[in-house]
């Protein structure tokens, strides 16, 4: 059971968040991104969608892990401060949910992820009417998941769909009602099919001759969440702390072993490693693309590439 929301009480129901946490929203300045709330009235979700993915606030591209002290080391107890995030859209989301399987859904968690993931409620909106050029989410299978509100717009109000009970919360006060609010559909379509056929295809070098390998691509999208781990100590005191670094899978010293010797030495490993790791070799081992088809690699790429256009062609020729 979902609740209702009307579009003249959309502002008071904005300021009601802020008032619970730290509100994060899409804003414009130079670009949509999204940052923390200062005025409602910032808020916007007609930009487009944000240039970061929301995977920043549980995965930043540096943090400290651990404490060293006269060599020993310390866990860090410190409490990540709650924080709501507004106006996510469902690929973004989805990639959460990706996240949480990766860094939640297994005997050990990792500690870090999971307290940003307590503290943070989630309120998407769904982008029926708005999805990019770039975007091909259509095609990639999104669920309803990870979420605790989800707001989708109708001619005179909002249908929020209730996931959690965190969400229930916020919303107990609106009247319920119950409606299921279809998915985005995007013009762009990926054709997903098994591309271990096409693993040595010569129309990968296509693309690759295009690649610059500035990583922008892994940076920017939803799911990528590879990293570095290494410690920084004063030699003198022995004091120092352990930091977590995010990596990238198009850098060339990203499989490099002991001895130099590095598995993915050329560019076009690497491009086509990423493209395969989030549309075949995940989905072999998961039964869920990794891509969730945001476009952003597609959109903001220096020169480009399309491996959505790519994969088409495999299939074509």
């Amino acid at each position: 059971m979902g609740r209702v929301l009307k579009k003249e009480d959309y502002k008071k129901f904005l300021q009601l968040l802020k008032s619970k946490a730290e509100l994060v929203a899409p804003i414009t300045t130079d670009m949509t991104r999204f940052e923390v709330v200062e005025d409602i009235d910032d808020i916007n979700l007609e930009g487009g969608n944000p240039f970061f993915p929301i995977k920043k606030y549980f995965l930043p591209n540096k943090e400290t892990l651990l404490k060293i002290k006269n060599g020993n080391t310390k866990v860090i107890e410190k409490k990540p401060k709650k924080r709501i995030i507004f106006g996510a859209r469902l690929c973004d989301i989805n990639g959460i949910a990706i996240l949480d399987k990766l860094f939640l859904d297994h005997k050990y968690p990792d500690e870090n992820y999971k307290k940003k993931r307590e503290n943070t409620i989630i309120i998407g909106v769904n982008c029926l009417t708005s999805p990019s050029e770039y975007c091909f989410c259509g095609s990639m299978d999104l669920k309803k998941e990870a979420y605790d509100l989800l707001l989708h717009e109708r001619e005179k109000d909002y249908y929020i769909d209730v996931h959690t009970d965190y969400g229930a919360m916020l919303v107990k006060h609106l009247p319920e009602d119950r409606f299921d609010y279809p998915l985005p559909k995007t013009e762009k379509k990926l054709d997903k099919k098994n591309l271990w056929p096409f693993f040595a295809d010569k129309y990968w070098e296509k693309d690759n001759d295009l690649c610059v390998s500035c990583q922008r691509c892994t940076i920017l999208c939803p799911t990528c969440f590879c990293f570095d781990m290494y410690d920084r100590v004063n030699p003198k005191t022995g004091d120092g702390e352990r930091l977590r670094k995010i990596d990238s899978c198009h850098s060339k010293d990203f499989t490099e072993v002991a001895g130099g010797h590095v598995f993915r030495d050329t560019r076009l490993k690497r491009y086509r490693h990423r493209v395969l790791h989030k549309v075949q070799f995940f989905e072999d081992k998961f039964d869920r693309s990794m891509c969730t088809g945001c476009g952003r690699c597609i959109e903001y790429c220096h020169s480009k590439i399309d491996f959505v256009t790519t994969i088409n062609k495999f299939i074509e020729h």
